[in-house]
């Protein structure tokens, strides 16, 4: 690949006819060294060889036109959770929690990532790759994304992941049982 523009140069260089331009040199009155083409009186006569020089390359460029890419049959290679891990056990941090996704190829243009949080999609469908979840109650949650086309159609889906958020519970206070009436002796 290197050699293909090195040899090009070479040959462009000896393409090139070797014909020698005249040029005159002389002093002026004020002593500048002057340069010119046409012969002056007391002038010194050089033979300059040419600038060896490369003709532009002018680019072909294709007038056809470009085919659409076939949306219909596009699909994400893999799309992973990979914050939370499967069976992640989230213990007294408020009920939050990040969701982060790996996708591959990386995430076109017009398309977005779904999170789907029980069943149901959690907020917008959105361009990041990461979603913030707050004020999780405790329990059990499943997850999983899909990566939706601006037609809105499902181009990849990820496996589900399974996490547990823990949180301390205050138990509720307690009116102190009454006392018992005291017993009246027969």
């Amino acid at each position: 690949m290197i050699r293909t523009p090195v040899i090009l140069t070479l040959l462009a260089l000896v393409a090139v006819p070797a014909t020698a331009e005249t040029v005159y040199k002389y002093k002026d009155a004020s002593g500048n060294t002057v340069f010119t083409d046409e012969p002056t009186e007391g002038a010194e006569k050089m033979d300059v060889q040419p600038v060896p020089t490369i003709p532009a390359i002018i680019p072909k460029i294709d007038t056809a036109p470009v085919a659409a890419p076939e949306d219909d049959k596009f699909s994400y290679n893999k799309m992973t959770i990979i914050i939370p891990s499967d069976g992640e056990h989230f213990i007294n941090n408020g009920g939050q929690v990040t969701v982060q996704v790996a996708v591959s190829p990386n995430l076109r243009n017009n398309d977005k990532v779904q999170l789907v949080f029980n069943g149901v999609p959690y907020g917008k469908p959105q361009r990041a790759t990461t979603f913030n979840i707050s004020n999780l109650d405790r329990g059990e949650y499943v997850a999983h994304v899909s990566a939706i086309d601006n037609h809105g159609k499902e181009v990849g889906k990820s496996d589900s992941i399974t996490f547990y958020v823990k949180r301390s519970a205050v138990a509720p206070t307690l009116a102190p049982a009454p006392k018992p009436a005291p017993r009246k002796s027969p």
